[in-house]
């Protein structure tokens, strides 16, 4: 019997030892898959449910301060949300230079600018990670790390809608966010406190709903600009109105420049056929 064959047959081949060995090698296979495979799975499952979690609250702030309108008769003129904050970051930025937007348009009177100035909106957000979820004039939209901003829920106080005939019946309510800037971070429960402040303060040229308009141009500045087009694109191919090259004199045209969105709409035809309607009310926000 060759030397191999007699290794084959010993005894010793079978020895605790190996046995030994064996057993920790398969444990510290098992030990890698786990951190390689097992742990980053529960973290991205732990951060989606995080994130689910604030998509939920933010929806129930949108409703709350959806619901301030002013010292009317079965309204509360203020109101508190809790937010599970997951180990995430919230803050409120109101007044802020980045966020505006302004309202133009045009009719047999001329020209004019709803705003004094850009309406310095601001918003509220939330961020976890490189994930952001935003309350942004009525809306909110999330947006994950490299992806485009999607308003998962349209505000409630802005709609496009046909009004008989070739018109078109345009109505906006401005969210304007205004207080101190303030933001929290954590893994426990925060609450934003909202309350009605004013309303219409920063309209100059308020469009009477009486009057026909010829045109209306609609600018915003955001760093979620691009959930702003898709939402107005919707709401104007929903009112019966087709996307036009620029300088076009019927339909509607979107020109994005940076973190600027312009939307200019001509309506159905090139005369007067737009009904315009812009509010403003103002929320004090604050977070602790």
């Amino acid at each position: 019997m060759n030397r191999s064959r007699r290794f084959q047959h010993a005894d010793d081949a079978v020895s605790s030892v190996v046995g030994m060995i064996l057993i920790l090698a398969i444990a510290t296979a098992m030990i890698a898959t786990i951190y390689a495979v097992g742990i980053p799975a529960i973290d991205a499952a732990r951060h989606t449910v995080h994130m689910q979690s604030i998509q939920n609250h933010m929806g129930i702030l949108q409703s709350d301060i959806g619901d301030l309108k002013g010292p009317l008769v079965g309204v509360g003129p203020s109101r508190r949300t809790a937010m599970h904050m997951g180990g995430g970051a919230i803050t409120i930025m109101p007044d802020a230079p980045n966020t505006t937007i302004q309202v133009n348009f045009g009719n047999t009177t001329g020209t004019h600018n709803v705003f004094n100035t850009s309406l310095r909106v601001g918003n509220i957000e939330c961020t976890l990670r490189d994930d952001s979820v935003v309350f942004e004039n009525g809306a909110v939209i999330v947006r994950f790390a490299h992806g485009i901003p999607i308003m998962t829920s349209q505000p409630d106080n802005m709609f496009i809608t046909p009004a008989g005939g070739t018109n078109i019946s345009i109505h906006l309510r401005m969210v304007n966010l205004t207080g101190p800037l303030s933001s929290v971070g954590g893994a426990g429960v925060v609450s934003v406190d909202s309350r009605f402040v004013g309303f219409d303060r920063n309209i100059r040229n308020h469009p009477v709903a009486t009057t026909l308009n010829r045109n209306v141009t609609i600018t915003i500045t955001s760093e979620y600009h691009q959930a702003w087009a898709r939402f107005f694109e919707d709401e104007l191919i929903g009112a019966g109105l087709i996307r036009t090259g620029l300088g076009a004199g019927t339909g509607f045209q979107i020109h994005t420049t940076g973190n600027v969105v312009t939307i200019g709409i001509h309506g159905k035809t090139a005369g007067d056929d737009i009904h315009l309607s812009v509010h403003e009310t103002i929320i004090g926000s604050s977070v602790r």
